[in-house]
């Protein structure tokens, strides 16, 4: 979470794990940025749960970390097949780093317990 509403909001509603947000830069090393139901092993075929009924492959086939590579880049791609997922893993960049302290500091978020009269204009 990102701020104190949202986390009390969802600690209300019962969830027991509540971590902080991305965007807080909290975490210093690899996080996971994306999970997603689409999974490149099994894209491939070489998907443990394909391969487990397959005489003379089960057992051979394991969902190791692959990475995918865009220039200096490098995304770790880790794969959760019981529930089929697979997490794309990656460090934060320096720049959005901070881009993210500029703009947060430009434009801080304030929450109003009401809607906030607007100022009198006087001539």
């Amino acid at each position: 979470m990102f701020n104190h509403a949202a986390c009390d909001f969802y600690a209300r509603h019962g969830v027991k794990v509540i971590d902080a947000a991305y965007e807080s830069q909290q975490e210093e090393g690899e996080v996971s940025l994306m999970i997603t139901k689409h999974c490149v092993r099994f894209s491939l075929n070489p998907c443990p749960k394909q391969a487990k009924g397959v005489t003379g492959v089960q057992g051979t086939v394991r969902a190791e970390p692959l990475q995918l590579i865009n220039g200096k880049e490098k995304l770790t791609l880790r794969f959760d097949c019981k529930p089929c997922e697979m997490h794309v893993v990656g460090k934060i960049k320096p720049g959005v780093l901070q881009r993210g302290a500029r703009e947060a500091a430009e434009q801080a978020l304030r929450f109003y317990r009401a809607e906030p009269v607007p100022a009198q204009v006087s001539d």
